[in-house]
């Protein structure tokens, strides 16, 4: 049974035009606007995808694709493929390539022999897999939250290996839903993806839209220049969606300090770790910062939950604001920094009477996401999510979030907000609450991130 879909907004429909006309492109918009409807409608029109057809051979008449992203935005395309092409049906012919190395090598043969499908990997696959990737004659590759691939531990590595397997790629779409940098050096990358031949030069693209000088250290860039050039090439080989633009479609969103006051122990941790790098616990246990970067990781963590440090210590000040507030309104999200915290806030949480609450993080399957989030909407629940892994799905029914700690990418954090502010939400006004430790190492990156 088919449904009539929703109209598109006007800029959803730009950006399907623009790749439809350029098939080459990167799709670059705020977390929340509905980038994927306008990529999958975008292969639709360009016959890539047949959702009328009734067998699996006639579904991709023009060879199989290829969707590279990261874990938590697996589960998003395999619900939104069939949701957008209006095609129930349409599930069955996705692939997660996933398992051990024999287990993927059968799926990459089945796309190269059948020539057909949907085929999802996350970068880790890409990259392991890379040279079995780039001998299949994709149609189309997809890249969703495309710098996510040049950010890894070997990013030359990765970028080289993804360089290699879109080359002569018909249509290759690379999205991002974070904010773009202060200066236009980082976007080198994704026009020479999409257009290898026009931008081959670092130095070059760098020298003509950049402020460049001579440091200590060698080159250093200032900040742009050549703007309006800038702006002319972004629109003639990008789809670019200016938040402004979004804007109307997306609820208001707001960054509120939520001021919280160390426990006893919390804070006679933190003084000893500050100033000596050494704290004793009353069970005799020794935590120590080794250097000046530990010491920040250790400071952070407290600041987070001072279980992570050592079980016996309490949940910290922070949790036990965020508790008091969770009353009033038990339908929330809690964002941490730390995978570990995770497990403590949820079994907390338990004790204390909180019957729905669920939590997803890295390492989890995408089954265990998409149960885990449906739960929360429908229960009206709490949610626990590492920071780091909030991307990629929607949480509509949800108004509030706090976060307890923060990362240190201002787009991490970022996309994580946006989980709130769908343009689908359910709500006129969203809040993010910032857990805000007066006197700490928090107060300086708040105020960065406010500005």
């Amino acid at each position: 049974m088919t449904m009539t879909l929703p109209a598109e907004f006007t800029y959803q429909r730009y950006a399907r035009e623009k790749i439809v006309r350029l098939k080459r492109t990167g799709l670059l918009s705020v977390p929340g606007s509905g980038k994927t409807r306008p990529i999958i409608d975008a292969l639709v029109e360009l016959g890539m995808i047949e959702p009328l057809a009734v067998h699996f051979e006639n579904r991709y008449p023009l060879g199989p694709i290829l969707i590279a992203c990261s874990g938590p935005a697996i589960a998003t395309w395999l619900r939104q493929l069939p949701e957008w092409t209006n095609t129930p049906e349409l599930k069955d012919d996705i692939t997660i390539v996933r398992g051990n190395k024999h287990k993927r090598m059968i799926m990459w043969s089945a796309a190269e022999t059948s020539g057909r499908g949907i085929y999802l990997i996350n970068y880790s696959i890409l990259l392991r897999d890379a040279e079995v990737i780039k001998q299949i004659p994709w149609v189309a590759i997809i890249a969703d939250e495309y710098h996510k691939c040049m950010r890894r531990k070997k990013k030359n590595k990765t970028y080289a290996a993804f360089q290699q397997m879109t080359r002569h790629t018909e249509v290759l779409v690379l999205a991002s839903g974070s904010s773009l940098r202060k200066d236009p050096s980082s976007m080198f990358t994704l026009f020479q993806l999409v257009k290898p031949k026009l931008f081959r030069s670092y130095w070059k693209f760098v020298n003509t839209y950049c402020i460049v000088q001579e440091g200590y250290y060698g080159k250093e860039i200032l900040g742009p220049r050549n703007v309006g050039q800038f702006k002319k090439i972004m629109d003639r080989y990008l789809a670019y969606i200016p938040k402004e633009v979004v804007a109307d479609q997306l609820p208001e969103g707001r960054r509120m300090p939520l001021v919280a006051e160390m426990t006893r122990t919390q804070g006679k941790l933190y003084e000893a770790l500050a100033k000596d790098m050494v704290a004793w616990l009353e069970s005799g246990e020794i935590i120590v910062a080794a250097n000046v970067l530990t010491k920040i990781l250790r400071l952070r963590q407290l600041l987070c939950c001072p279980k992570i440090l050592d079980t016996s210590l309490d949940m910290g000040g922070g949790f036990e604001t965020i508790v008091d507030r969770v009353e009033e309104d038990p339908h929330c999200v809690i964002f941490v920094p730390f995978r570990p915290a995770c497990n403590y806030v949820v079994d907390e949480l338990h004790k204390r009477g909180h019957k729905h609450v669920y939590m997803i993080r890295g390492g989890i399957t995408t089954e265990q996401q998409t149960w885990d989030v449906n739960a929360f909407k429908q229960m009206r629940g709490i949610l626990v999510c590492t920071i780091a892994y909030a991307e990629s799905f929607d949480l509509e029914t949800c108004k509030t979030s706090y976060f307890l700690g923060y990362d240190y990418s201002l787009d991490v954090n970022e996309q994580a907000e946006g989980r709130t502010r769908r343009a689908i939400s359910q709500h006129d006004f969203v809040t993010w609450h910032y857990i805000k430790y007066l006197d700490t190492i928090d107060q300086k990156f708040l105020a960065e991130l406010d500005s």
